[in-house]
């Protein structure tokens, strides 16, 4: 049987092809795409060979102007180069990645940031409580222990960072003395990934033990890095050496720190009792440039309630996320402000021009999520009034600011809802 074409075109608006995903599942045995409503969900162009497909179905779709502008700074010889591929085969081969995890061609600008960071610092926390299970299961399906949901995801994430410019990753722990460095040094993504793999397992192979000295870890990494541009990410399951004290510390130096901009950081918790991790969520509302990471499933749930079942969220959606949500506090840390993307926003994050159909598609899908979300109660059992807000926001009636501004900051309606938010 030969494919059936990957995308369809119904009413206007362009999806996954029903037909290509039961043909594709037929063949691999594995569920065709990791986005939760493929019925609904505007399709994912991962690669130039999804491009040429979607305008056999689509007719003409452009590019959107952010995604055309990297595909050019990525076959710059300098840039190829540096990224371990030659000029006529970068697009290629970062379609390839792209397409193993479904990801946007629009989030590789956000990507190309990262070759502006003097150090990706990876830090892990190794105390005894990583050994217990996490709410997350591995390839096979069977229960990972946090410390397996930490190896893990990093090295998805190593596997990104593997196709994109950078100039040092670190990886380090709280506890032991370990510190994995890798750099490029002129090898091409693949060759890159054997070396990196075997010394990150060797880091792993150890189990966790210890206590969860965060305080003292996140000011020496502070410390050594001062006048550098650092990206820091930390995976954790709890509460650091210090409790309450110790949290409010560790907010304070990074509400602080020099050059936050420059010096992003991510939460990305690892573990079954949420509880131990929402000091986390609540410090991303307050640290500039920073983010807070769950694992996909629940990262999923929020995306479904605040955005809709239109925005294609794959998993490839959620490891960008996780390595430059904290970047981007404009579009991919926004998502859970219950704020609807512009259209040109949401062209340059899937990487399309999409037309008025698929644009409305998406806004009438964000629109049905904002009046399914439930009211939650605040600590004195009265309904919380940010939830009243976000609920019965009329955002319909602005709808023409959205489709027409380059950002939904700009629109006043936008600007009011913040502020109303705020107090």
């Amino acid at each position: 049987m030969s494919a059936p074409k990957k995308y369809v075109k119904i009413a206007g608006v362009t999806k996954l092809n029903p037909e290509w995903k039961r043909w594709k599942e037929s063949q691999s045995g594995k569920p065709a795409t990791t986005v939760p409503f493929p019925n609904e969900a505007l399709p994912v162009i991962s690669s130039m060979q999804d491009h040429e497909v979607l305008c056999t179905v689509n007719g003409d779709t452009p590019l959107a102007e952010s995604t055309d502008a990297t595909l050019e700074i990525m076959q710059e010889p300098d840039i190829a180069l540096e990224a371990g591929m030659k000029p006529d085969e970068i697009v290629d081969e970062i379609g390839v990645i792209l397409n193993k995890y479904e990801v946007p061609m629009g989030l590789m600008n956000k990507l190309m940031v990262l070759s502006e960071f003097d150090v990706i610092e990876f830090m892990v926390d190794d105390s005894g409580s990583m050994s217990m299970v996490s709410d997350t299961v591995d390839e096979k399906g069977r229960p990972q222990t946090r410390w397996q949901e930490a190896h893990s995801r990093l090295k998805q994430m190593i596997e990104i960072l593997a196709y994109v410019p950078f100039q040092s990753i670190h990886v380090v722990f709280l506890n032991r003395k370990t510190v994995v460095q890798l750099a490029r040094n002129g090898r091409d993504p693949k060759s890159f990934l054997v070396d990196a793999y075997s010394k990150i397992d060797i880091a792993f192979k150890s189990g966790p033990k210890g206590t969860t000295p965060f305080l003292e870890r996140i000011r020496e990494s502070l410390t050594r890095g001062r006048g550098k541009n650092v990206s820091r990410y930390f995976f954790g399951d709890g509460t650091p050496n210090g409790g309450l004290s110790a949290k409010e510390q560790i907010v304070q130096l990074l509400k602080h720190r020099a050059n936050p901009q420059m010096n992003p950081i991510a939460f990305l918790s690892c573990t079954n009792e949420d509880a131990q991790v929402e000091w986390m969520k609540d410090a991303e509302e307050t640290i500039p440039y920073c983010a807070e990471c769950d694992d996909f499933r629940d990262e999923t749930e929020e995306v479904l309630r605040d955005q809709g079942a239109a925005l294609p969220f794959t998993y490839g959606f959620y490891l960008i996320c996780c390595l430059v949500a904290a970047m981007n506090p404009g579009d991919l840390d926004a998502m859970d402000e219950s704020v609807p993307f512009t259209k040109a926003t949401l062209d340059n994050l899937l990487g399309i021009q999409h037309n008025d159909e698929s644009y409305r598609h998406y806004f009438n899908h964000f629109l049905k999520a904002q009046r399914s979300r439930s009211i939650d109660l605040d600590d004195y059992g009265r309904p919380k009034k940010s939830d009243e807000l976000k609920k019965n926001a009329n955002w319909e009636s602005v709808y023409q600011d959205f489709s027409r501004a380059l950002v939904a900051d700009q629109i006043p309606a936008v600007m009011a809802f913040k502020r109303a938010l705020e107090q």
